[in-house]
C-alpha cells in the first residue's frame, strides 16, 4: 500500500513539474534518475540517428520519431539508461532543412541562460521546431528556428 501511494505521489509530480526522476516509475530503483530529454537526444545522435523530428514521453519511456540510415524509424528509449528498447519502421515526417542545426545544439542554446527549463517535448512542424518548456513554473510553447535557434514565438501552451 505504501509502494502504491509512493508510486502515485511520484507519477502526479512528474506530469505536473516535467520529467525529472524516474523514483517509483517504469518499475526503476529508488534513487535512478532519469535522463532528460537533452541527453537522450545527444545520446541517439551519438548513435547515428538524425535528424530526430519528435521526441515526447509516453507510457513512462521516451518515443522518439526519427531517421537511420536514411529510413524513417520509431523509437522506444529507456527512460533511466537511454537504451533503445524498439525500433520499427514509421511513415516518413517533415525533416528540418538539411543545413539545419542539430537539435542536441538547438536545444543547448535554447537552454543556456537558464530562462527555459524542463524540456517536455519537442517536434519539427512544417518551418519551425515546436518545443514544450517550462519557464516560471508555467508550460510554454516555443517556435524555434531551425537554423539560427532564435525563439520566433513563445505563448503560454493551453
Amino acid at each position: 500500500m505504501k509502494t502504491l501511494l509512493l508510486n502515485s505521489l511520484a507519477a502526479a509530480a512528474l506530469a505536473v513539474g516535467g520529467i525529472h526522476s524516474a523514483v517509483g516509475v517504469s518499475g526503476q530503483e529508488p534513487g535512478n534518475q532519469a535522463l532528460s530529454l537533452l541527453e537522450v537526444v545527444e545520446r541517439l545522435e551519438a548513435a547515428g540517428y538524425a535528424p530526430l523530428t519528435e521526441i515526447s514521453m509516453d507510457d513512462g519511456a521516451w518515443e522518439v520519431e526519427t531517421r537511420k540510415e536514411g529510413e524513417s524509424v520509431e523509437l522506444t528509449v529507456d527512460l533511466v539508461s537511454g537504451k533503445v528498447l524498439a525500433e520499427h519502421r514509421d511513415d516518413p515526417e517533415t525533416v528540418p532543412p538539411a543545413d539545419a542545426m542539430r537539435l542536441s545544439k538547438l536545444l543547448r542554446i535554447v537552454l543556456k541562460d537558464g530562462t527555459y527549463k524542463n524540456l517536455d517535448e519537442v517536434s519539427f512542424e512544417r518551418r519551425y521546431w515546436e518545443i514544450e518548456v517550462y519557464k516560471d513554473r508555467q508550460k510554454r510553447e516555443l517556435y524555434v528556428d531551425p537554423m539560427t535557434a532564435n525563439i520566433v514565438s513563445d505563448r503560454v501552451d493551453d
